[in-house]
């Protein structure tokens, strides 16, 4: 379980981690994945399929908004303003201890939701991990991540770093195969 903000923005902006896979496309892939925050999860359990619309578009604005930071570019200020926005006004909600997690009682669903997403951009773009945002080299990848390491290049070297390698050695050994074969019509 995850208690972090900044790896709550990370982790939403990653939901999205290709054009063809989308982790939260559906309330139930949403609910799954804020299985992994305490303070998300009873939330999400709540969150009426309606504003879904909503958290996707959040969740796109974060991404560009990370991509532009990572790539050293400015952000646009609408993609901004939607990452950020409720994260910077005062909390919808009180939050509570409760077994298992945080409770919010009566708290509106959508705008604790929102709130707590946009939070986690506004800590992260705040921080000196800012700074160490990259975005992920790996064919269609379009995670972020941060870099403790600054030569890291991928945001999993078992997925996108062993992609990366099958291809290149399968590129090392096509040309080898070109330069036996022209080697040996040459001679």
């Amino acid at each position: 379980m995850h208690t972090d903000l900044a790896s709550l923005a990370v982790s939403f902006a990653n939901t999205l981690s290709s054009s063809s896979r989308d982790r939260i496309a559906t309330l139930e892939k949403f609910r799954g994945w804020a299985q992994n925050w305490p303070t998300l999860q009873p939330l999400a359990a709540r969150l009426n399929a309606d504003h879904l619309e909503g958290v996707l578009e959040r969740r796109n604005a974060m991404q560009a908004v990370m991509h532009a930071v990572a790539d050293g570019r400015k952000p646009s200020a609408a993609d901004l303003f939607l990452a950020t926005d409720s994260g910077l006004a005062a909390a919808p909600f009180r939050l509570r201890s409760a077994p298992g997690g945080a409770a919010l009682g009566r708290a509106p669903v959508y705008e604790a939701i929102s709130h707590l997403l946009a939070r986690s951009a506004v800590d992260l773009l705040l921080s000196p991990q800012a700074a160490e945002l990259r975005l992920c080299e790996g064919v269609r990848c379009r995670k972020v991540f941060i870099a403790a390491r600054t030569n890291r290049r991928w945001c999993d070297t078992r997925v996108c770093g062993n992609r990366a390698r099958v291809a290149a050695h399968a590129r090392r050994r096509s040309q080898d195969t070109e330069s036996t074969t022209s080697d040996d019509l040459s001679g």
